[in-house]
């Protein structure tokens, strides 16, 4: 029941999102200004390979990018987690910096001769029926009277919580909207407004010649009303 309910989310948001001009409308728009503005997004490419734990494959999804860093025109790695459990998980931020240490691993292995890490900037996706509740520092999972000591691991993630979105808020590319406002729809959020924009840009996608990205949509529209007839909803 887990693959039902779950895949079809995974499918929609890596094919739609493994598009970089897709990738780089959602992240320059949902990005704060002090990070957007440090990236070229014309240099924004997509790296093979996923580095999640197997078994929370069925409520998880991730793609790796590449960037270069405007001031020093070096690279950095943008690492976008899609999450769509029940509840937010506390401990994703466990779970991020093993992933992160994973595609550090892999560059390591795709070059040897590396002489230093390349940044990574993670960022959470998350679609579920409530909000994030926890914080984005990894620090905050020790003791308070620990956090500052030297030895305890320090970094954040930046949060994209598309729970708290009202649908004319949906910003990106057309395709970019058009899957979130169905994932609105999938989570019982403002279904009505929610199908109303996605018809209006649906018109504007197949006016385009979007054709198969149409059906796409469509596809993923049916599966997910199966599901939620499965789920009680």
């Amino acid at each position: 029941m887990a693959d039902e309910i779950y895949q079809p989310h995974d499918k929609l948001f890596r094919a739609v999102f493994s598009d970089v001009r897709e990738a780089a409308d959602l992240l320059q728009a949902s990005l704060p200004d002090t990070l957007r503005n440090r990236f070229d997004w014309t240099t924004l490419t997509l790296v093979d390979g996923t580095f999640l734990d197997d078994d929370l494959r069925e409520s998880q999804s991730d793609l790796l990018y590449r960037v270069e860093y405007v001031e020093t025109a070096q690279p950095v790695s943008l690492y976008l987690l899609f999450e769509h459990q029940s509840s937010p998980d506390r401990w994703m931020r466990f779970r991020l910096l093993k992933y992160c240490c994973r595609i550090w691993e892999a560059d390591l292995r795709d070059d040897p001769e590396l002489s230093e890490l390349r940044p990574i900037v993670p960022v959470v996706f998350y679609q579920g029926p409530r909000g994030w509740s926890h914080s984005t520092e990894f620090a905050d999972l020790f003791p308070e009277a620990a956090r500052s000591w030297p030895w305890v691991p320090r970094f954040a993630h930046e949060l994209l919580d598309q729970t708290t979105l009202e649908p004319e808020a949906v910003a990106g590319g057309v395709k970019g909207r058009i899957t979130q406002l169905l994932m609105m729809v999938a989570f019982d959020r403002h279904v009505e407004a929610a199908l109303d924009l996605t018809a209006r840009w649906a018109l504007s996608l197949h006016a385009g010649g979007g054709v198969s990205e149409l059906r796409r949509f469509i596809l993923y529209l049916i599966g997910d009303q199966g599901t939620r007839g499965d789920r009680g909803v």
